[in-house]
């Protein structure tokens, strides 16, 4: 742990994790504060890890850490058994079967990020460049528990609760009216609510309903920029897969650009 956790820290470019705009000009590594920061946890709790110091570590906090790393599934493995003696629940997969081979193509042609999910959120099938502004997804590819349960989302999604926890949680309680068997969607509602102190209150605060987030426009951090950018979102359905949606998140800038 002495060893690697340093070497990953520093290895990393500051300008590939989204939303470290602090200090970042003239940053060559990012630091113990960054990552504390990011993950939610105070500088000496991340440093003690880094030290290889005993503790309580949870399985939230190592992946959250493995996120704002960007470890691979490789090394966020050989943090766990480090840490802990064992491996990591390995990331639930449900891929597109080969019948979708045309929508595929059409996902990963996308200069944006893009993607495909089902209706308790779950992400089929990502472009490199939705992998890349969100690499919690090579961890946790359901599209609704990021936002909740891992505290950098609330540094990368400006106004996170007005502009992106009220209307997922609104889509949520809205998809749950309309499929009240969907044992998958019924779950990731109660690991929000479960996970999550202010989802809990944002849900019982009001009886939001919101159906869904086409054209809306939204400011996020990304990768490689150090000013937020504009992002609006498309959500488009498969007419011979009930549930699917095609996503995309469309910087406004490269709209106007290509008008």
């Amino acid at each position: 742990m002495r060893e690697l956790l340093p070497k990953w820290r520093r290895s990393l470019d500051p300008n590939a994790v989204p939303g470290l705009v602090y200090g970042r000009q003239g940053k060559r590594w990012v630091s113990q504060e960054d990552v504390a920061h990011r993950v939610g946890v105070s500088t000496r709790w991340y440093a003690n890890l880094e030290r290889g110091e005993p503790g309580t570590y949870s399985s939230t906090f190592l992946d959250r850490v493995a996120v704002t790393l960007l470890l691979s599934p490789e090394q966020r493995a050989v943090l766990y058994m480090l840490v802990t003696g064992q491996e990591p629940e390995p990331p639930r997969v449900v891929p597109l079967g080969p019948e979708f081979a045309s929508l595929r193509a059409i996902v990963n042609a996308q200069p944006w990020p893009a993607y495909v999910s089902d209706d308790a959120w779950d992400c089929l099938l990502s472009n490199e460049h939705h992998v890349r502004w969100f690499p919690h997804l090579r961890h946790e590819p359901n599209i609704m528990l990021w936002p909740f349960l891992y505290e950098e989302s609330k540094i990368q999604l400006i106004n996170w609760e007005r502009d992106w926890a009220r209307p997922m949680l609104a889509q949520l309680r809205a998809a749950s009216a309309r499929h009240p068997d969907n044992a998958r969607l019924q779950e990731i509602i109660r690991r929000i609510l479960a996970g999550s102190a202010d989802a809990r209150r944002i849900w019982e605060d009001k009886a939001e309903v919101h159906l869904h987030p086409d054209g809306d426009r939204r400011l996020m951090h990304v990768p490689y920029f150090d000013e937020p950018r504009l992002i609006e979102i498309v959500a488009l359905t498969t007419l011979r897969a009930a549930g699917f949606r095609v996503m995309m998140l469309v910087p406004a800038d490269a709209m106007e650009a290509r008008a």
